[in-house]
């Protein structure tokens, strides 16, 4: 999985094609690797750092420097040629807005991550605890094993990020195998309460044996 820390992101956008837009409302993604989608959608693996859901271009405006700081205002744009550059870092939490839909998780500065937004991934996370695995162990396999996007901020003070993931079945059936053999290896080390009625449902529910 890609690690991006969004405070080290400056985009080159080339605005040849927002000078056809209409005075009408128009959808303007761009992801982070400076993919633009207008009006259309982005893929569902991609992480945005910008949408304006209905932009609507002057008639007036009919130059790359106005376009650009017409639509990229909040981004304190620079403008070379036809190139805008950006540094998407000042909107980290409209970001973070952006992505809610499609991120897997959310690394929360003092929560940690509390849930898996996939409903099979939060059923192995749940009982998986029982078994002496936490949340933060899964994550951090997703993020060491699996492919997609790890969108953080990180200023060595304060960190928070998401990720997003290019393929959830693969990623399903890569976590599940990740926590039978964390779980075998809990039972060799004697770190699981076997006879407890959460463990006996978790090591069912995993196929496994508490031997």
């Amino acid at each position: 999985m890609r690690k991006i820390n969004i405070k080290n992101i400056e985009l080159n956008i080339d605005m040849v094609p927002f000078l056809d837009l209409k005075d009408v409302n128009n959808k303007i993604i761009v992801d982070l690797d400076g993919n633009k989608y207008i009006n259309e959608e982005a893929p569902k693996n991609a992480a945005i750092i910008f949408l304006n859901e209905n932009y609507q271009k002057k008639k007036e405006i009919n130059d790359v420097k106005s376009l650009s700081n017409d639509i990229f205002s909040k981004y304190k744009p620079f403008i070379t040629g036809t190139v805008c550059k950006i540094k998407p870092l000042n909107n980290w939490q409209k970001i973070i807005g952006m992505n809610r839909e499609n991120m897997l998780y959310f690394d929360h500065p003092s929560d940690g991550i509390e849930i898996f937004e996939d409903s099979i991934l939060e059923e192995f996370g749940w009982h998986a605890v029982a078994l002496e695995i936490e949340y933060r162990d899964i994550s951090d396999f997703i993020e060491e094993n699996c492919d997609g996007v790890f969108l953080c901020y990180d200023n060595e003070i304060q960190f928070n990020g998401f990720a997003i993931i290019d393929d959830i079945e693969k990623v399903r059936a890569q976590v599940k195998e990740f926590i039978i053999n964390k779980t075998k290896e809990n039972i060799k080390n004697n770190e699981i309460e076997l006879d407890e009625d959460d463990a006996i449902e978790a090591l069912e529910f995993f196929g496994l044996e508490s031997k």
